[in-house]
Order: structure tokens, then C-alpha cells, then sequence
């Protein structure tokens, strides 16, 4: 009868113990399901809380889908906020050496080119100043990466001229203190994928008169990450400086783009793309320069601003707005000519 008693207490136990279990990963699942719902409120809900006309919408996706960055479950956003630059007042300092012989952009030719015209990779637009020959002198490169809105191949090039250089060269404003080729693809996939870009590059430069010392990457949203991408996952590559706007990355990039010049620019209210999770501009910016970079990394994060951060940035007009971080505060054409590949 006792042996009988020990068994039946034993037998009871593992019962008592596994039911526990199933009803903690019962509880674990509803958990989980309602942090996806709120998730999705969090996205809905951005899409009306810019007083600015967003390119794109709440459903930004990092580099690729299949590899989502994991976001540090142990982040307080309202701890990283902090009003100290990460670098000191910026100086421009420009060698103007291969600058000075290029003739002064008096409004030159934006001309699109659409995909399977050309040997091209992408449709694309290309901008080359008034002085621009195919003989001539060497030019800088700014490469523009859009957002979700314009991609995909079936929309209308036209698109990417919504948003960005190209946007304010089609309504003349385009006014550097020196000039550009401007080089504006069109995505026909679901992301920037930086052996597409890096052939877009070669193109370019089989193509064009550039100077393959002065090559600048810049992109919004979706077009952000591709820059946080191309720099961080191709070793050997073109590009001079990278401004990535309102956009994430990934830990496993740091080690390269510490390596490279670096202004990210973000909004504090973003709800698409958050500013300080998931990888987002401002741990993207902490983590490069904790590793001590030869050049830190600058960050201007917008206080006023949600998921638009870029229409300010490319026109300027954001140096009059409130600000955390390093102070925009010099022209930032200006700022990508500071850098020059040797």
C-alpha cells in the first residue's frame, strides 16, 4: 500500500507539472499574437500622423524580407534619446582640385531611360549639368534610392521623380555649390539587393563621365536600407559616403560600414520605421561608432518629424527644424564633397 501511495504521488506530480507547461505556452502564443496586433495599429496609425506627403507607406520592409532584423527587447526608446551630438561642430573641407576645373551647372538634361532601353539593370533617370560632355572632365555621382511607392518596374518611371534630387531637379531646385550626375533607378523587385545596385554603379561607370572617387549613396525608407546594405554587405564597394534616410539596418553590417562616412537622418515620431529599434538609424549610428571609426558616424534625428524625414533633408529647409543628435547645420552636398576615396 505505501510503495502504491509513492507511485500514485509521483504520477500526480508529472501530471501537475506538464499541464503548467502547456498552459504557460497557451499563454505565450496569446502573448505573442496580440504584440503582432498592436504592431499592426502601431503601422496603421503612422499613416496619418505626418503633416508631410510620405512616399511611402507604413508597411516598410528592412533589405529583405527573409531577414528581419531582431529588435534588442531590452531597449527603452525614451533612454536613448539624448541631445548630445555623437561628433563635434562639422567643418567642410573640400579638396576642390578635381572640383574646380567642372564648369558651373547652369540646368543641364534629366533624361529617363527605361528599363530594356539600355544595358542597364534598371530603369533609371540621369541628371548631367549643363557643362556635362562625353569627353570631358570627371563628375561626382550621387545615386538616389526611392521608397516603396515607386518601385516595382510597373509603375511609371516618372515615379522616382517624386521624392529626393531627382524631385528637385524636376522642379529646379536643384542647386549644389557644385555639380552632379544624378543617377535615380527604379526597383523592379521587392528590395534593393546590393549586387543590383553595385552593378547599377558599373553601369554607370562604363557609361558616364564619373569619378569613381566620388561615388554618394542615398536613399529614403526602403531606399535607406538599401544603402545601409550595399555598404555594409559589399566589402569592395563604390561608394564614397552613404546617407540612408528614415530607414533600418542590421547588427552583422557594422563591420564594414565602419569603414565609410556616414550621415543617417531620422524622425523621432516615426512609426514605420522606428528611429531607435529594430536596428534603426540611432542604434545603427551607436553600435558603428562604438567601434571607434576612423570617421564617426554623424545622426540628426528630427524631432518633430515622423516618417518623412527626407523631403526636409534633401532641400535643406530641416537645419530650421528641432533636432537631436549631431546639428544639421552645413549644406549636405557639401558635406558628401568633405570625402573623397584615395
Amino acid at each position: 500500500m505505501k510503495k502504491f501511495l509513492i507511485l500514485l504521488s509521483l504520477i500526480l506530480s508529472i501530471w501537475t507539472h506538464h499541464s503548467c507547461n502547456e498552459f504557460e505556452g497557451v499563454e505565450m502564443e496569446e502573448s505573442i499574437a496580440s504584440m503582432d496586433e498592436d504592431s499592426q495599429d502601431d503601422n496603421q496609425d503612422d499613416s496619418d500622423e505626418s503633416t508631410d506627403t510620405p512616399e511611402d507607406g507604413p508597411d516598410e520592409s528592412p533589405e529583405d524580407p527573409s531577414d528581419t532584423p531582431d529588435e534588442n527587447p531590452d531597449e527603452n526608446p525614451d533612454d536613448n534619446t539624448d541631445e548630445t551630438p555623437q561628433d563635434g561642430p562639422f567643418v567642410v573641407n573640400i579638396d576642390e582640385t578635381d572640383l574646380s576645373i567642372l564648369p558651373e551647372d547652369l540646368g543641364g538634361e534629366h533624361t529617363p531611360v527605361p528599363l530594356g532601353s539600355t544595358s542597364s539593370n534598371f530603369g533609371h533617370y540621369i541628371y548631367t549639368p549643363s557643362g556635362y560632355t562625353t569627353n570631358g572632365p570627371d563628375y561626382p555621382l550621387i545615386i538616389f534610392l526611392h521608397g516603396w511607392n515607386s518601385n516595382l518596374g510597373n509603375e511609371p518611371l516618372s515615379n522616382v521623380l517624386n521624392s529626393g534630387p531627382p524631385k528637385l531637379i524636376n522642379q529646379r531646385k536643384w542647386n549644389p555649390r557644385f555639380p552632379f550626375i544624378v543617377a535615380s533607378p527604379q526597383l523592379t523587385t521587392q528590395f534593393w539587393a546590393p549586387d543590383q545596385i553595385h552593378q547599377f554603379i558599373e553601369y554607370l561607370l562604363d557609361n558616364y563621365q564619373i569619378n569613381p572617387n566620388r561615388i554618394y549613396l542615398t536613399g529614403l525608407s526602403l531606399g535607406g536600407i538599401g544603402c545601409w546594405f550595399y555598404a555594409g554587405e559589399i566589402q569592395d564597394n563604390y561608394a564614397t559616403a552613404i546617407v540612408p534616410i528614415s530607414a533600418n539596418g542590421a547588427d552583422r553590417l557594422i563591420t564594414n560600414l565602419k569603414n565609410i562616412p556616414i550621415w543617417a537622418f531620422h524622425g523621432e515620431k516615426d512609426l514605420a520605421v522606428d528611429a531607435f529599434t529594430n536596428y534603426g538609424s540611432v542604434q545603427m549610428v551607436q553600435a558603428i561608432n562604438e567601434t571607434s571609426p576612423e570617421i564617426s558616424a554623424r545622426l540628426t534625428v528630427y524631432t518633430d518629424v515622423g516618417h518623412d524625414a527626407w523631403s526636409r533633408t534633401y532641400d535643406g529647409t530641416g537645419q530650421n527644424s528641432p533636432q537631436l543628435y549631431d546639428k544639421f547645420e552645413v549644406d549636405l552636398y557639401d558635406w558628401m564633397l568633405t570625402y573623397k576615396k584615395e
